[in-house]
C-alpha cells in the first residue's frame, strides 16, 4: 500500500500525524479533541468540526444496544407509528450485536490504521481524520439529493437519531483548510 498525497503537502500530513499522535499520547484518557476548519463534503457543504479522536466505537455500539434495549417505544416522542419504531428498535440492535458480515469486512479490509483517529484507505491513499463529531457549525449549505426512504428506515433514522455510534464520521485531510490538534495549527 502507498500513501498519497495530491493536494496537500508531504511534510504537512506527516506533522498532522505526529501532531495527531501527540495529542492522544498526552491525554491521560487518551482521547483528544481536534479542530476541522473548512471541511468540503461531497455535497459542497463546507463547515468547522470539533471532533474527540481516540475514542471507542466498541463501548459506544455497547451504549447503544443498552440504549435501544431499555428503550420504551410508548414513552419514546415521536409522531411514527409504535409498531414501526418498535421495528425499527428491534433490527438495529440485531445490526449491531451482528453486523452484516461482507459490509463489515470490507470496510476493515478497506483501511490500514494509522494511529488512533488517523487511517488510510488502502485503494486510494487517501487519508482520514476519524473520530466523534462533538460540534459542527455549517458555514455553507451544500446541495443534498432528495431522498425516498421507506417507512422502516426513517424510523430508523430517527432512532439513530439518540445513539452515539452516528456521531463516529471520518474527514479526508484532502478537504480540509486546517486541523488544531496539540495545540497547533496545520495550515493546508
Amino acid at each position: 500500500m502507498q500513501v498519497t498525497v495530491e493536494k496537500k503537502d508531504k511534510a504537512t500530513v506527516g506533522e498532522l500525524i505526529v501532531n495527531l499522535k501527540k495529542a492522544v499520547q498526552n491525554s491521560p484518557t487518551k482521547v483528544s479533541f481536534v479542530s476541522i476548519k473548512g471541511y468540503k463534503n461531497k455535497f459542497g457543504e463546507i463547515s468547522n468540526n470539533l471532533i474527540n479522536i481516540g475514542i471507542s466505537y466498541a463501548k459506544s455500539k455497547a451504549k447503544d444496544i443498552e440504549y435501544l434495549t431499555n428503550l420504551d417505544i410508548n414513552s419514546f416522542d415521536s409522531k411514527l407509528d409504535k409498531t414501526l419504531l418498535e421495528q425499527a428498535r428491534t433490527e438495529l440492535i440485531a445490526s449491531f450485536i451482528a453486523p452484516e458480515k461482507a459490509r463489515s469486512e470490507g470496510q476493515t479490509n478497506a483501511y490500514t490504521p494509522i494511529i488512533d483517529g488517523v487511517k488510510v484507505h488502502n485503494d486510494t491513499g487517501v487519508i482520514y481524520i476519524y473520530g466523534y463529531r462533538e460540534k459542527k457549525e455549517i458555514l455553507t449549505e451544500g446541495i443534498y439529493p432528495t431522498v425516498n426512504s421507506k417507512p422502516l428506515t426513517i424510523a430508523k433514522n430517527e432512532l439513530r437519531k439518540k445513539l452515539s455510534t452516528g456521531k463516529f464520521t471520518q474527514y479526508s485531510i484532502e478537504e480540509i483548510s486546517s486541523v488544531r490538534a496539540n495545540k497547533e495549527t496545520l495550515e493546508f
